[in-house]
């Protein structure tokens, strides 16, 4: 699929009535929501190194007019997109970002395995620049502070949360917040998690609520055997040695022994000699596959590293809270093109694909400023597989 076909999916019509529905631009007639979304949308993907200096300038571009033809001026200041993203609303681009996620999960094959994996990310800087955010605690770092973005990763990021107070320096309340608060369209999807979550009674709240997820332990966690191992002999995968498959009870503070069962899957990389412990609430797939289901939650790791490196994630361009949560959803929108290009057209990698979004952006741009001067847009593709000598 092409990159114009992609964002027709989009079209003007949707942007227009989540601005009114969202009353999004009550309080602005130059800055409105529909332009700060293209112009945040345009500078996310075209440039590695965003800011609001540099949104300023793609204002002006001929890249940018032909995106947003109904631009009511031809300059703005880089200090006015800042005053508008501290005050903007955010429920306009969250909206925005569920469309996405709806519009675009349609033509997305069905993730086999059926599972999401959830993880955060932390960005800190100076308390004197960050208006928002909790501190760490500890005597080099007491003049930080700290955001934490916690993200739901299928084929697609559908669930992103942003978390700014104390409470939430611990995995036990944010991921345990995202991973309750996701409401799955298909039955059964499993949860994968790092072993950030150390908390028994989540463990319990989840086998109680239903909720399947697979993780690990640490291997001083105080377990008690309820049934003895079922393994006959131990089951080797590529990489793993599995040694034990057991239900357990697990420990809370001292002797304080958790509600519910679980079970713990003991296993040594085959490789290096490490023994790993993967807990579990599934009972119907054999210890091999939950190892192997937990083996995709690597997948996130990657997302993160496509997000810092290739989207500028970590990169604030506005601190205060509006402005952070903007800038969320419309990079998570960002992501969800992307990734939506690179599955429909089988592509490998995130640069390069990035890279091959943007020249095909481009040449659809080209096209339209090629029509509207009354020539002929086929021609550009004549020319780009054969320029005149």
């Amino acid at each position: 699929m092409e990159v114009s076909e992609l964002l027709s999916l989009l079209p003007e019509s949707v942007l227009s009535e989540l601005a009114v529905s969202t009353n999004v631009d009550k309080y602005s007639k130059k800055l409105q929501g529909e332009l700060v979304f293209k112009l945040l949308l345009h500078c996310i993907l075209s440039y590695k190194d965003n800011s609001l200096r540099t949104m300023e300038s793609a204002y002006e571009s001929m890249a940018f007019k032909l995106l947003n033809t109904q631009r009511k001026s031809d300059k703005i200041r880089f200090s006015s997109i800042s005053e508008r993203l501290s005050s903007i609303e955010p429920i306009y681009f969250e909206k925005l970002y569920n469309t996405c996620i709806e519009q675009y999960g349609i033509l997305l094959s069905t993730p086999k395995p059926a599972l999401i994996r959830f993880d955060s990310t932390i960005v800190a800087l100076s308390g004197k620049l960050l208006k928002v955010g909790y501190n760490i605690k500890g005597a080099d770092s007491e003049h930080l502070r700290q955001l934490k973005f916690t993200i739901g990763f299928s084929n697609l990021p559908v669930a992103v949360h942003f978390f700014t107070e104390q409470i939430y320096t611990s995995e036990n309340v944010a991921l345990k917040e995202a991973i309750v608060g996701f409401k799955p369209t298909e039955a059964g999807m499993i949860r994968v998690f790092d072993k950030g979550i150390t908390s028994r009674k989540t463990y319990d709240d989840f086998t109680k609520d239903s909720i399947p997820f697979i993780s690990r332990v640490s291997l001083k966690s105080k377990r008690l055997p309820v049934t003895e191992n079922i393994l006959q002999e131990p089951v080797q995968t590529a990489t793993l040695n599995i040694i034990s498959d057991s239900s357990v009870y697990l420990f809370k503070a001292g002797p304080v022994r958790a509600e519910k069962t679980v079970r713990c899957i003991e296993a040594i990389r085959r490789e290096t000699g490490e023994e790993i412990i993967f807990v579990t609430n599934i009972d119907e797939l054999s210890a091999a596959d939950i190892t192997m289901l937990y083996k995709h939650r690597w997948e996130i790791e990657v997302f993160f590293k496509f997000l810092k490196q290739e989207l500028n994630f970590s990169h604030l361009i506005n601190r205060s809270e509006n402005g952070i949560k903007v800038m969320l959803y419309c990079t998570m929108i960002a992501a969800i093109l992307l990734l939506t290009y690179k599955e429909l057209n089988g592509l490998k990698g995130y640069k390069i694909m990035k890279q091959r979004f943007v020249h095909e952006l481009e040449k659809s741009l080209m096209k339209d400023f090629v029509l509207i001067c009354g020539g002929d847009p086929d021609k550009v593709d004549m020319f780009l597989k054969s320029p005149p000598e």
